[in-house]
């Protein structure tokens, strides 16, 4: 797993407690719709494509085409409760999240270069902080692919950590 310094802070903060996340029902519901393999091979979470995808994309453009389909916001605001613990618990959400859906990926042709990136906004001066969830988005290595990620220090109001396969092992 690939983080930048916001992350490892949360994540360091999240192992002085034991806390098993839960998933807000939406995002249990894409668990349970799972992955599909759509058009030109693209691996697509089941629940996030519909009628408003258009299935024509330029094969070489396939790791963009999942990023912008894959695109899931997970609610936070049960966390609220425990402000000393928020953003731990959110960083954990998000990458529990991101690991469950790599895993259920791992038999699909091209699973191997499949990504997710957690995204969960860190910033709590912010006036609109409570309003953020975390983003898990989706894509492959494979063609033109977001690549604006090499540098997760650039993110400053964010926590970011990109996971592939390897990253499910024993979960």
């Amino acid at each position: 797993m690939k983080t930048n310094i916001r992350m490892r802070e949360l994540l360091a903060d999240s192992l002085t407690e034991t806390w098993r996340p839960s998933l807000p029902s939406r995002a249990q519901s894409i668990v349970e719709a799972g992955w599909m393999v759509g058009p030109n091979g693209a691996l697509l979470l089941r629940a996030m494509y519909g009628d408003s995808w258009s299935g024509e994309f330029d094969p070489l453009e396939i790791g963009h085409y999942e990023y912008e389909v894959n695109d899931v916001y997970i609610s936070l605001s049960d966390l609220r409760g425990d402000m000393g613990r928020y953003l731990p618990r959110a960083a954990s959400r998000g990458l529990f999240f991101a690991r469950r859906m790599l895993r259920d990926a791992s038999a699909l042709e091209g699973c191997d270069r499949l990504l997710a990136l957690v995204s969960i906004f860190a910033d709590e001066d912010y006036e609109g902080f409570f309003l953020q969830g975390a983003t898990v988005k989706f894509f492959s290595r494979r063609g033109h692919y977001p690549d604006w990620f090499e540098d997760l220090e650039g993110f400053q109001r964010e926590a970011i950590a990109i996971l592939d396969l390897a990253d499910v092992a024993g979960f």
